[in-house]
């Protein structure tokens, strides 16, 4: 049985090296993440090194303060790490937090001045219960946040939680502890869930701070990646945004048979208005434009700068009288909401608009709707602007010059 019996001093010691550098590691690379969950990450593995120090110390010198102190430093690293990955899914709730840490807390104390120092064995299986059930608190804050966090960095994560799981629960059943008395004596399960246990505190440090990290990193390369899908000026979707949007818009319409209208959207006189006023006022003018649209498009429909004064809306599941009567709030919301210079002059901004309505093929391409709309948008500038013209080839429309009132 000599050959089982682990060098417990040795193993949490290198544990804990393990953790201090890792903490370490993790505060070089992940700096920039600092209020994303990072500080509470990097917490939680100093949290474990100080535990671990201590198991490693209780293992050689017996000292019963140890143990007790080391359990409760392990309830603040699980607690700090869930509080990271709420931070991470940027949700930040004070009393919720302080619960998550006070509560293990406050429960270890009581089992220990319950328990310690007549019966250590029931201390150490209570306080066992109490880490298995902040790990199923921290398994379940991460599946909340999965479907807003794909990529390895989870799974690593997910796994590493399931991992601590499965080792400390045989410690439920388990009465002995790493001590200076450990023997060959020591029962096989006990020696066996000690081993585990040492392995797997090792294995969780190292892959939970790699997955954390990468779900930072992937965070932000998605983040980057949006941002490049973004018209700088006003945050609207960009042309290549649009594109993407739309392909996507035309195949789920021609998949389900359902109309898609196509609203192309020009600001009238708008070289005037540079012309006149200069090139920051054309600016607040197409981002007043862009607030509007926002404000009146619904949560499905894709609105997008096409460039310079030029706006794209993409209408899923909307017939062409449907699109005709939103055309036309817009054109409103737009005319009654003037722009006001820093002169103090108020700048009467309207736009022509026009629109292609109609049932896709599946794979069809983007670019004759947004043509067809784009022709029925340059007669309604020839019929005297601030008008809505839907397209005559528009699918079961009858072509018409709408002018807004």
């Amino acid at each position: 049985m000599n050959s089982f019996r682990p060098d417990f001093l040795t193993a949490f010691g290198m544990t804990a090296l393990a953790a201090f550098t890792v903490s370490w590691v993790m505060w070089i690379l992940g700096r920039q993440h600092w209020r994303q969950g990072m500080s509470q990450a990097v917490l939680s593995t100093l949290m474990c090194g100080v535990a671990y120090t201590c198991f490693a110390l209780q293992s050689k010198l017996g000292i019963m303060a140890l143990q007790v102190t080391a359990k409760i430093l392990i309830s603040v690293a699980i607690a700090a790490f869930t509080i990271a990955l709420q931070r991470f899914r940027q949700s930040t709730h004070w009393p919720r937090d302080w619960a998550t840490i006070v509560l293990p807390i406050a429960g270890s104390l009581f089992l220990a001045a319950l328990y310690v120092p007549k019966d250590l064995p029931g201390f150490n299986r209570m306080q066992t219960v109490i880490t298995v059930l902040q790990t199923f608190s921290t398994l379940q804050v991460l599946y909340r946040m999965r479907p807003s966090t794909p990529g390895i960095g989870w799974t690593l994560v997910t796994a590493s939680v399931y991992g601590q799981i499965l080792s400390i629960v045989p410690l439920v059943f388990v009465k002995d502890r790493p001590s200076p008395g450990v023997s060959a004596d020591m029962p096989l399960a006990s020696l066996i869930a000690m081993w585990a246990l040492c392995l797997v505190l090792f294995l969780k440090l190292v892959v939970t701070s790699i997955g954390f990290l990468i779900m930072l990193r992937d965070r932000q390369a998605a983040l980057e990646q949006h941002k490049a899908m973004l018209d700088p000026l006003t945050q609207l979707n960009n042309r290549t945004a649009l594109i993407r949007d739309m392909t996507k818009a035309m195949n789920i319409a021609a998949r389900n048979e359902k109309p898609l209208s196509v609203m192309i959207m020009d600001i009238d006189h708008f070289k005037r208005v540079n012309d006149k006023f200069g090139h920051l006022a054309g600016d607040q003018v197409i981002q007043l434009v862009a607030r509007v649209l926002q404000q009146q498009s619904r949560g499905k429909d894709v609105v997008s700068r096409y460039g310079g004064e030029e706006f794209v809306l993409v209408l899923p599941d909307t017939l062409p009288h449907e699109a005709l009567i939103a055309a036309q709030r817009m054109c409103r919301a737009i005319r009654n909401t003037p722009l006001v210079l820093p002169s103090g002059e108020k700048l009467n901004v309207t736009v022509s608009v026009g629109i292609f309505s109609d049932v896709p093929v599946l794979g069809a391409h983007w670019e004759p709707m947004v043509e067809a709309a784009d022709a029925a948008m340059y007669r309604a500038k020839r019929s005297g602007r601030d008008r809505v013209v839907i397209s005559a080839s528009s699918k079961g429309a009858t072509p018409a010059l709408v002018a807004v009132a």
